[in-house]
């Protein structure tokens, strides 16, 4: 599992424990579970023009963890 912040176009924050994140070609923010016994179940979808910014929480160089930015653009996907 990892925890996903979003910063969203009304100003508010969400945070989101998901498997994996992804940006599709729409530009739509997608969060999934999985697990080894079957295909990955989406838990939410956000339109495009809903997210401002995507971060991913992740240890950081010298130690504790912080927020990391996803791309604003393209396709992506992180676990």
């Amino acid at each position: 599992m990892a925890l996903f912040m979003l910063q969203l176009a009304s100003g508010e924050k969400a945070v989101v424990d998901a498997d994996a994140a992804g940006r599709t070609a729409a530009g739509e923010i997608v969060f999934e579970r999985t697990d080894q016994f079957g295909p990955a179940v989406r838990l939410r979808t956000y339109r495009a023009e809903e997210v401002s910014a995507v971060f991913r929480q992740a240890p950081m160089d010298g130690g504790g963890y912080g927020w990391l930015p996803q791309p604003a653009t393209g396709l992506w996907w992180c676990y």
